[in-house]
């Protein structure tokens, strides 16, 4: 009997207990949105009298005796060089492909061609001279001379082109 009056009444202390603990839990949970609201309207007012403020105490940037901020400070600078525009005399000013062969002649010490231009201007050229921009006479043999060329690639390389300006046997056009 003793411990049945003991068990009801740790019961009864346990509910009461539930209770209390739900009513004060009720009441807290109802305060807090309270306060935040009112700290939250704290804060929009404070915001508000930031954007509302009077214009006189803005910042203003004055640019004079400045710099522009949105410029890089490292400037990659590309220079370019000025080449001098060579003025071309003599055999330089054609190009292989604007003369024709119309004779080679040959000894035991030089051989040379003769060419004519396309307004048959006639013109001797020797092993060794140079023709055009970048062509020079390699070798003249029998039925052709032999001009090389040389240009530059994208990696700035020599390349060298071969071009054979044959000499027209007679009645060949």
């Amino acid at each position: 009997m003793y411990k049945k009056t003991i068990h009801k009444s740790v019961c009864v202390v346990l509910a009461t207990c539930m209770v209390i603990g739900i009513q004060c839990a009720a009441a807290f949970s109802a305060e807090e949105p309270a306060a935040e609201k009112q700290e939250e309207l704290k804060f929009t007012e404070k915001m508000a009298a930031i954007l509302f403020q009077e214009p006189s105490d803005a910042f203003v940037y004055t640019r004079e005796g400045r710099s522009d901020p949105f410029v890089p400070f490292i400037e990659e600078r590309v220079e370019a060089k000025d080449l001098p525009i060579e003025e071309l005399t003599g055999m330089r000013k054609f190009e292989p492909g604007q003369l024709t062969v119309v004779a080679i002649v040959s000894s035991a010490r030089d051989s040379f061609a003769m060419v004519q231009d396309s307004n048959n201007q006639g013109y001797i050229i020797r092993k060794g001279i140079l023709l055009g921009r970048t062509g020079i006479v390699e070798a003249i043999v029998p039925n052709k001379v032999i001009v090389k060329n040389y240009t530059y690639n994208l990696a700035g390389d020599k390349i060298y082109k071969t071009v054979e300006m044959v000499l027209k046997q007679e009645g060949e056009k």
